[in-house]
């Protein structure tokens, strides 16, 4: 288990520097497109806790505790949704917007 732990957070660092190229990327092409920053900033949270949870899941399920990693995978679920929620109701603003 600690092998897997420690593999885990190891290979994150060493993706740090892409990862920080990647969301620098992202956020000069949404200035470009004046995209919202406050969206951009809940994509990159909600993609973290993606990550994150997919990792703890990983760790979980290879320390036998299945049960626990169905809990963590719920629980995420519902954290991205509530988080999705600004996302989704300006989507469906734009699209009410859009039909009449």
């Amino acid at each position: 288990m600690y092998i897997s732990l420690i593999a885990g957070v190891l290979i994150l660092f060493l993706v740090m520097d892409k990862l920080v190229g990647v969301i620098n990327l992202i956020q000069s092409i949404s200035n470009k497109a004046s995209i919202n920053s406050g969206f951009l900033e809940l994509l990159l949270k909600i993609t973290g806790i993606a990550f994150l949870a997919e990792f703890a899941v990983s760790v979980c399920k290879d320390s036998g505790e299945s049960a626990i990693a169905s809990k963590i995978e719920l629980g995420s679920k519902i954290i991205i949704i509530s988080l999705s929620i600004p996302i989704i109701s300006n989507l469906l603003e734009i699209i009410l917007k859009i039909l009449p």
